[in-house]
């Protein structure tokens, strides 16, 4: 049986000074929170959670099982989930997709089954999406599409579908920020990326993007800054940045 790591926290809001309510929203970007506790369970502990009310908690997984994955459906108030290791089944992901409260989903060294990630699409209220360690073979991000509260995904140490394909729904207004690490991405879906009329942070390092790449991409109208680290020359760095003075541009 694998272990979790859960801290619970209270979302307050200040009201006069010294009155505080529970706030519906647990983002951390405009709520106060504050740890109340850390403590280490067993999956099949954490349904003694369920009832709890007005406590918001971050979850953290290391090789879990199907029944631990199942059992992640009983903190209705979860906000921040961590999953390490393990295959995610159709009926995991598919408990997974009650959290309707998440905002924060990091997806480590996981296996995707065909399809699995489906279940993104019933995350409303995700805010940021972290994969390392991934294979999206059989897996696609067109999922991705319906959450619109989504505004960062980084992508590390990954081998997407498809020989390299990144590309997110074209309805993605929100995502406004992309870092990926370690991972093939192909001409096409970096033209896809960079040119986009969303992302105006975007970041590749160590993707084996090539100067190739540079020389047929044009920035969208919103982007505002690109990385691009570790292959680019120093010419093609130079004519990048003259060509579109614009876009903060560091190779």
């Amino acid at each position: 049986m694998s272990l979790f790591f859960i801290r619970f926290m209270v979302i307050c809001a200040i009201v006069g000074g010294s009155s505080a309510t529970y706030a519906g929203d647990p983002s951390p970007y405009d709520k106060q929170q504050e740890a109340i506790s850390l403590m280490r369970v067993r999956g099949h502990d954490l349904r003694m959670w369920e009832s709890i009310t007005g406590v918001y908690c971050e979850l953290e997984l290391f090789d879990p099982g199907p029944e631990e994955l199942t059992a992640v459906a009983n903190l209705p108030r979860l906000v921040e989930l961590e999953i390490h290791g393990g295959k995610l089944t159709r009926a995991s992901v598919r408990q997974m997709g009650k959290l309707s409260h998440l905002t924060r989903l990091s997806l480590d060294d996981c296996q995707f089954p065909e399809g699995n990630l489906a279940f993104l699409k019933h995350l409303t209220s995700l805010e940021r999406l972290y994969f390392q360690c991934c294979k999206f073979e059989g897996a696609s991000l067109s999922e991705l599409g319906s959450l619109d509260r989504l505004y960062y995904v980084r992508i590390s140490d990954c081998v997407l579908e498809d020989s390299g394909n990144l590309v997110f729904p074209a309805e993605m207004q929100r995502l406004s920020r992309l870092y990926v690490y370690d991972t093939f991405v192909n001409q096409w879906s970096f033209q896809q990326l960079v040119g986009s009329s969303y992302l105006t942070s975007i970041k590749f390092q160590d993707a084996k993007i090539t100067d190739e790449y540079l020389r047929h991409a044009a920035p969208g109208e919103n982007l505002e800054r690109l990385r691009v680290y570790h292959q680019i020359t120093h010419a093609a760095g130079e004519r990048f940045k003259q060509k579109f003075p614009e876009v903060r541009f560091y190779y």
